[in-house]
């Protein structure tokens, strides 16, 4: 009975052994560095601080109002948030011009915020953002001066 017992615990012991290096053998090199488009868990944010902190950036001085044409000027950024939640690769993806491009890429960097990273699988992984800047010039030269 005891030869019995010793030899199951033996063979119980060999098989998890042998799963647990499968387990790690399965794991491909450099796993981190995938960058994922779609996920279960989509990277997030306080999205009440976000949108105050977007709608904070977008407001021009008068300065810089004089000199751009009036109209809606609107920039898609797409940024990676890591598997930490730190923001990275930010990038304009258009350009109307009178650099909006970099202001929107700026907004997006400024933000003091945390992230919470995508989710895969249970797990935490670098996955695109893509954010819609919008930047408002009224016609200044009509509206009455106070």
């Amino acid at each position: 009975m005891k030869s019995r017992f010793f030899s199951l615990a033996i063979c119980i012991l060999f098989f998890a052994t042998t799963n647990a290096q499968q387990v790690v053998e399965d794991k491909k090199p450099g796993d981190e560095e995938n960058i994922f488009i779609k996920v279960e868990v989509d990277a997030n944010t306080n999205p009440k601080a976000w949108a105050e902190h977007v709608k904070k950036s977008t407001q021009l001085p008068d300065s810089v109002l004089k000199e751009i044409p009036p109209g809606t000027y609107k920039v898609s950024v797409q940024f990676i948030v890591d598997v930490h939640g730190n923001i990275g690769q930010v990038k304009a993806k258009n350009d109307p011009g009178y650099g909006f491009a970099k202001k929107a890429e700026k907004i997006i960097l400024s933000y003091k915020g945390t992230w919470q990273p995508a989710s895969q699988c249970g797990r935490n992984v670098k996955a695109y953002k893509s954010q819609s800047i919008t930047f408002i010039v009224p016609d200044i030269s009509s509206q009455p001066s106070l």
